[in-house]
């Protein structure tokens, strides 16, 4: 899932001791700030560093959106469809996390040991992720509002900042790896008690 491409611009980023930026300044893998009014207070956490494929998705375009250059006007617009879809992404995953530890606990009490996943588990879940919200019906929304150069422009926008959002992916999890290795090797390293040369 995660691309090797410009792999110069890859080697940068990994020089470097913080992480880099998105076009507002912050995180690449940071979310939007959104109006608290647009979220219940349970719907305001965060994805976490490893985030799956929609979120790294979603939180580029959001990057892209922050990144082009709108007019006071169609930026309240575009940024009022894209608190919309975060609020109902938040609505979505709090309901999905539900569905999911039901349907993982009645396969629980079903399966056989050693049987792969039934038919019916499978198609629970590709339902379940079905209802996802769509990313393509925010870009048609959005399509809507801005002019044809405006939404090429979100295009490039967007593309840059998922191949940001995947570099910064893979320093992480390489760092975190890096870390692990260290950790164990210094482990492994360490006198154990009793190890003590004897005269």
């Amino acid at each position: 899932m995660l691309t090797t491409a410009l792999l110069a611009c890859s080697a940068i980023l990994l020089a470097q001791d913080a992480p880099p930026k998105g076009p507002d300044g912050g995180d690449i893998l940071r979310g939007p700030e959104v109006p608290q009014e647009a979220l219940k207070p349970d719907r305001t956490k965060k994805p976490p560093a490893g985030m799956p494929k929609p979120a790294i998705e979603q939180q580029a375009l959001y990057k892209a959106l922050d990144a082009i250059t709108l007019d006071d006007a169609k930026r309240a617009k575009a940024i009022a469809l894209r608190d919309e879809f975060v609020a109902s992404v938040a609505a979505y995953e709090k309901e999905a996390d539900a569905k999911r530890k039901a349907i993982f606990e009645k396969r629980k009490k079903s399966a056989e040991p050693g049987k792969p996943p039934s038919e019916e588990f499978k198609k629970a879940m590709e339902e379940l992720e079905a209802r996802r919200p769509k990313l393509a019906d925010l870009k048609a929304k959005l399509a809507g509002v801005l002019s044809a150069e405006e939404m090429e422009a979100l295009r490039k926008a967007y593309e840059d900042a998922l191949k940001r959002a995947r570099e910064e992916m893979t320093r992480r999890e390489e760092e975190a790896r890096r870390k692990k290795d260290e950790a164990r090797k210094s482990g492994g390293d360490a006198m154990k008690p009793g190890d003590e040369k004897k005269d």
